[in-house]
């Protein structure tokens, strides 16, 4: 296949069994790499082009001797779907690497390249491509005649270590595995199945292997892991724009309007991708340090080994600041970043309309502005496009495409093209007050200030989501943002939807006290100069306690509930997410739910062993969360207020993730 040994097991195959339906069973499989392919009576060699990834590596494990390419690349990434290697992997690659090694690369999901492969003794040769089948057969003919020493992966013992040794790398994997076995089984499974390997002979491990195969297929992680793997390659396509034959041009220079974090940041991820680039800013120094700051991104990327000095520098040389819009003419596409000012990007745009060519495309960073709003001084609006990237925007990996009524579909196709190019994973979606991810999520942080208001403590929450398995809870996430910036952010959604959000004074108070978060040194956490986070309980307990007083929850005069568990708390703030993802789908902001699902896990770091913020509520069950978002709504206010779409499917037992019955005129055409 296009030159690759192998790239696994058909992961449609492993979709279906962790829906439970019938798969083929893998036993026979197995039973033929040990009879023919390992113990048959004529020796076998892997001749590995590019690459040999899960079910491929444990193919060429099974195989006597293995020969690849100086490009080829060795995993077995099983673990990153929720499941274990099912081919004999947990047994073969310890014996063939190391059981330290095995683990890692099992247990990290690690890519082993030519060079590293064959010093582990992974791979027996590195031949050029165009000899790569005369070794392999040579090789396989000197272990025929006995001229080299034909090996049984299965039965090796020179790489394993010593019993003590065994025993203390088994209890250490062990003990990493138990700390994420309630959400993710399947570490500890194949942990096991390795241990059983070493303790009872590979026969033994093999039926383990394969026993514990099948409980991590049927655990929610690998139902949410497979979910979000299908999820996360389907964002691209796009019903009434990607198939009606159009193609993408290639953006070969972008124009970048503002040079600060976020402008120097998608700077970056352009000139990581060869994409020349234009920085504007309106003063010299302003510019300067938007230069720094692109300097600073891959200077840190060669002191991590990511990059050459001279990749850095030839690189670099791709900038061209200026202070000059005229700059821009020849550009392929615009990104404008600077600060969320309406009447200055209004300004911007009807400038760049007159520099920039006919066909370049117009686009805006912003995240927080209507976007028509933003075009509407300009002369042909329907050109602009959102390109909404999320900080720090040359790590990040999503990419929010925001389209109008009226944008035409060749921009769309053009800005899908160029997410591809700089290796992004874009989500088409529409025009409205915070788009998807920022809309989704505005319940998570309001729904936490609830909380402390009804008497919870703030850092119980940040721990009770982190256990969820967020990277960090609403109150250090609101401490990194900057508080003020929350609060900006905050307004627009109770300008746009007044009847669904909570005001609680606390986030105010914090901002009044000049508590900002990090930059400040302080927020809910005390921050030290290498910006390390600790609970700071008496610098906001005054704070809390206004802000207690003030809101008078719960509304209906009810007693306040008394201590809530984590799974209580991240209920109260995961619902009423859940509860607007229903209406950004209903509303047909998005294209269908597992858009929502890859943005959710992209752009706000909700656990992908969870599926992503729909696929996780249907887990849940829409007509448990409706029931429980009523009665919170009596008590404490629209915010939980569930809405018509997941009322519905409650009642009539349907999956969020169906999406709306669409019953309007355009579908029909």
């Amino acid at each position: 296949d296009n030159h690759k040994f192998s790239g696994g097991f058909d992961i449609t195959h492993l979709r279906k069994s962790t829906q439970g339906q019938p798969s083929n069973d893998v036993s026979d499989f197995n039973a033929i790499l040990c009879q023919f392919v390992e113990g048959g009576s004529k020796p076998t060699v892997a001749a590995i082009e590019t690459l040999a990834l899960g079910g491929g590596l444990e193919v060429a494990l099974a195989c006597n001797a293995r020969v690849c390419t100086p490009k080829a690349q060795l995993a077995l990434p099983e673990l990153r779907l929720g499941v274990i290697p099912g081919f004999g992997g947990t047994q073969r690659l310890p014996r063939v690497v190391g059981l330290e090694k095995g683990l890692s690369m099992m247990l990290k999901s690690e890519t082993v390249k030519a060079e590293d492969g064959l010093q582990l003794g992974l791979v027996d040769k590195i031949v050029d491509p165009s000899r790569l089948l005369d070794e392999a057969c040579a090789l396989a003919k000197a272990l025929a005649d006995g001229s080299a020493k034909r090996n049984l992966s299965l039965y090796r013992k020179d790489k394993l270590p010593n019993e003590q040794v065994t025993q203390a790398i088994l209890k250490e994997a062990g003990k990493q595995a138990k700390r994420v076995q309630s959400v993710m089984p399947h570490v500890a499974l194949c942990v096991d199945a390795v241990a059983v390997g070493l303790s009872q002979g590979p026969e033994a491990g093999l039926t383990r292997e394969a026993e514990n195969f099948k409980k991590a297929v049927s655990s929610p992680a690998a139902k949410g892991l497979v979910h979000f793997f299908f999820a996360q390659r389907a964002t691209n396509v796009v019903p009434g724009v990607t198939d009606i034959g159009l193609k993408p041009r290639p953006t070969k220079s972008v124009g970048v309007v503002g040079g600060g974090l976020m402008g120097s940041g998608i700077a970056t991820a352009c000139l990581l991708a060869g994409i020349k680039v234009v920085l504007k800013e309106i003063k010299q120094d302003f510019l300067d340090a938007g230069v720094g700051r692109i300097q600073s991104n891959l200077t840190s990327m060669v002191r991590k080994k990511r990059m050459t000095e001279d990749k850095a520098r030839q690189l670099m040389s791709l900038v061209k600041p200026t202070l000059s819009d005229a700059d821009f003419s020849q550009c392929d596409m615009i990104i404008e970043a600077v600060i969320e000012n309406l009447d200055l990007k209004q300004k911007i745009f009807a400038t760049l309309e007159q520099v920039c060519r006919p066909d370049c495309i117009l686009s805006t960073n912003t995240s927080t502005i209507d976007i028509t709003k933003i075009a509407a001084k300009m002369k042909n609006p329907e050109r602009i496009v959102g390109a909404h990237f999320f900080s720090p925007a040359h790590v990040m990996q999503l990419f929010e495409i925001i389209r109008t009524e009226k944008t035409p579909p060749q921009i769309l196709v053009d800005t899908l093209g160029l997410s591809k190019q700089i290796k992004k994973t874009p989500v088409v979606v529409g025009n409205c007050t915070g788009f998807a991810v920022n809309r989704v999520f505005f319940p998570y942080t309001m729904s936490a200030t609830v909380l402390v208001d009804i008497g919870c403590d703030p850092y119980a929450i940040d721990r009770a989501i982190t256990m969820f398995g967020m990277p960090m809870g609403p109150f250090r996430l609101g401490d990194l943002v900057g508080h003020d910036v929350g609060v900006h952010v905050g307004q627009n959604f109770i300008d746009d939807f007044p009847n669904r959000v909570y005001q609680s004074p606390l986030i105010p108070s914090l901002l009044a006290s000049k508590r900002l978060g990090e930059k400040s040194g302080a927020g809910f956490y005390k921050y030290d100069k290498s910006r390390k986070a600790t609970p700071d309980p008496d610098g906001v307990a005054p704070l809390i306690a206004q802000s207690r007083a003030q809101s008078r929850l719960p509304l209906d005069g009810s007693p306040v509930p008394a201590g809530l568990s984590p799974e209580d708390i991240a209920e109260m703030i995961f619902f009423p997410v859940v509860n607007e993802a229903c209406r950004v789908l209903a509303e047909g902001i998005v294209v269908k739910s597992s858009d929502i699902d890859t943005a959710a896990i992209l752009g706000m770091g909700f656990p992908a062993f969870r599926g992503g913020i729909v696929h996780w509520g249907d887990s849940v069950g829409p007509a448990v969360i409706a029931n429980k978002l009523r009665g919170w709504a009596t008590k404490y206010g629209g915010l939980y207020q569930p809405c018509p779409y997941l009322e519905n499917c409650a009642i009539q037992g349907r999956t969020l993730a169906q999406g709306p019955i669409d019953t309007s005129i355009k579908a029909r055409l």
